[in-house]
């Protein structure tokens, strides 16, 4: 077999009873963690927006997570993939360059009926959305988010649908083809249409299966052309099969602590450990250099004017650390983005690449930040890597208190501690009725300031 449908086999032949037991308690780790981020961003007053036109246009059984409307499962897939990626906290892969949980993660819960069902659809979705970014290296003008996911997103509907090894190969191949056009601009520019990249890769995936199921069929060696040949500039095949069923790429994930693009965190850190170490006037400061690895270096605009710009700009976020002293979503509201004193500060922040870091990823994601005072003194630090990452975790307590900062936007304490307790046994319930009724219960919405 080939390394396509060696991938295939395994998400046409994984059952709930074949998953190591240390890959069921990080697929739901991973789980919380991403209704989290969904119910944070359904707080948003676009994506609500998106949620009610789809409840009434597209009706169906699938819960809308922090809503309450039901809709087809490819619109939920699509809302959810959207609202999970808006406040940028999702799960991420280093390897993949890209964040596969939020292509798992949401088809799955679209679908689910049951606890194991939806863990086990989770983990085949991830593993081939990962497994198909750590093959892929993408032209650098094109963002992950609607790229490869597409095959998560298409594995998980295959999983529900009970496709064999051939079909899922096939269903696959027709997936490659549903891949957009993810301008990575987008995010530099601050244009939340981004936001919604991974919600139509989900939802394609789905309707990708839907088709297969129809006798639409793909290109013969489809998945290689779109991500090697049109979206990348290069396609390994092999890494979908290495070591595939002993090391699963979850294992392998990172949390953010920080509502910014994960290029951005390293520089966090490193302000954050200067915070810890001495407080810093801002008006003392006359300039700040962050020397950081090339991919990070791009997010360099110092005046962003939307959140997504924010999130994705090295100057601002750095300026709002030193200002407000967090990086959560407080500090991309409106208010932010044309506080004066974050502004001024970020203007005195330059950023650059420094090779030696550059030559460092994916493995480590470093940055030095070096904050120069009027008065003549220097305070410095570096990181080689980002809070979050698997050889510096966030702590159960430090995930649990994002759970609760981010879904405590949009439900009660009591509501997200039943949430919170549900998927740490989420294998015993064999219907998640109650459980989706519980998630689509809100305590009213609006955006946070």
């Amino acid at each position: 077999m080939n390394p396509l449908e060696v991938l295939s086999k395994f998400a046409a032949e994984t059952t709930f009873e074949t998953l190591p037991s240390e890959v069921v308690a990080r697929a739901k780790w991973v789980l919380r963690d991403t209704i989290a981020v969904i119910l944070g961003g359904m707080a948003e007053p676009e994506n609500r927006a998106l949620a009610d036109y789809a409840a009434a246009e597209y009706p169906g059984q699938a819960m809308i997570i922090g809503h309450g409307g039901r809709v087809k499962p490819g619109w939920a897939a699509l809302v959810h993939g959207t609202a999970g990626t808006t406040l940028e906290m999702d799960e991420g892969h280093a390897f993949a360059r890209g964040h596969a949980a939020i292509h798992a993660a949401t088809p799955a819960l679209a679908l689910a009926q049951s606890g194991k069902a939806l863990i086990t659809a989770f983990v085949i979705g991830y593993e081939v959305a990962a497994r198909a970014g750590i093959a892929t290296r993408l032209r650098k003008e094109v963002h992950p988010f609607g790229a490869w996911g597409v095959l998560g997103a298409a594995a998980v509907g295959a999983y529900f649908k009970k496709l064999t090894m051939l079909q899922v190969k096939e269903a696959l191949e027709v997936a490659a083809s549903y891949a957009i056009i993810p301008s990575f601009n987008t995010a530099y520019q601050g244009a939340n249409v981004r936001n919604t990249y991974a919600g139509v890769v989900n939802e394609l995936g789905l309707r990708a299966v839907e088709f297969y199921m129809r006798g639409f069929r793909g290109e013969r060696g489809g998945v290689e052309t779109a991500f090697g040949h049109i979206l990348g500039d290069a396609f390994n095949p092999d890494v979908l099969s290495d070591e595939l069923g002993q090391r699963y790429e979850i294992m392998r994930g990172y949390f953010k602590p920080y509502s910014g693009c994960r290029y951005s965190h390293a520089a966090i850190d490193a302000v954050l450990y200067l915070l810890r170490e001495e407080e810093i006037q801002a008006e003392q400061i006359q300039r700040i250099d962050v020397a950081t690895y090339a991919a990070a270096a791009h997010l360099s605009d110092p005046a962003p004017t939307t959140p997504l710009g924010g999130r994705f700009s090295v100057p601002y976020i750095v300026a709002a650390v030193l200002t407000l002293g967090s990086a959560g979503p407080e500090a991309f509201t409106p208010d932010a983005l044309n506080d004066p004193r974050i502004l001024s500060l970020a203007a005195r922040v330059n950023v650059s690449e420094n090779p030696e870091y550059t030559a460092m990823t994916p493995a480590k994601r470093p940055a030095r930040v070096r904050v120069y005072f009027a008065d003549g003194a220097t305070r410095e630090a570096a990181v080689m890597g980002s809070k979050g990452d698997p050889d510096q975790p966030m702590t159960p307590n430090e995930l649990e208190a994002k759970f609760y900062h981010l879904s405590g936007r949009l439900m009660s304490r009591e509501r997200a501690a039943w949430v919170w307790d549900a998927l740490e046994q989420l294998e015993t319930l064999d219907d998640l009725s109650e459980f989706f009724s519980t998630l689509g219960q809100h305590k009213g919405g609006g955006t946070i300031h």
